[in-house]
C-alpha cells in the first residue's frame, strides 16, 4: 500500500511539473511575440513621423515656390526627401503585411 502511495505521489509531481513546463513555455512565446510587435509599432511610429516631416518640408518648399513664383532648391530637396521616406514606409508596410498570419 505504501508503494502505491509513493508511485502516485511521484506521478502527480511529474505531471504537475510537465504542466508547469508547458505553461511557462506558452507565456515565454507569448512574451516574445509581444516584444516583436512592440518593436514593429515603434518602427512604424518613427516612419510615420518621418513622413509627416517630409510632407511638412514639401509643403513649406511649395509655399516658398508659390510666393517667389519660381522653383528653388528647397523644392527639389523636399521632393527627394518625400520620395525616400515614402519608399521606406511602403517597403516596411509590405514587409509587415507579409508577416501577418
Amino acid at each position: 500500500m505504501e508503494l502505491i502511495s509513493i508511485i502516485i505521489s511521484i506521478a502527480t509531481s511529474i505531471f504537475s511539473g510537465i504542466v508547469l513546463f508547458f505553461i511557462k513555455r506558452y507565456f515565454d512565446n507569448k512574451e516574445k511575440i509581444e516584444i516583436e510587435k512592440e518593436k514593429a509599432r515603434q518602427k512604424e511610429n518613427v516612419l510615420i513621423l518621418k513622413s509627416i516631416d517630409a510632407i511638412g518640408r514639401l509643403t513649406y518648399a511649395d509655399s516658398i515656390a508659390i510666393r517667389d513664383g519660381k522653383m528653388n532648391g528647397e523644392m527639389k530637396d523636399a521632393v527627394q526627401s518625400y520620395i525616400a521616406i515614402k519608399s521606406e514606409l511602403y517597403d516596411y508596410l509590405i514587409d509587415q503585411n507579409s508577416k501577418r498570419k
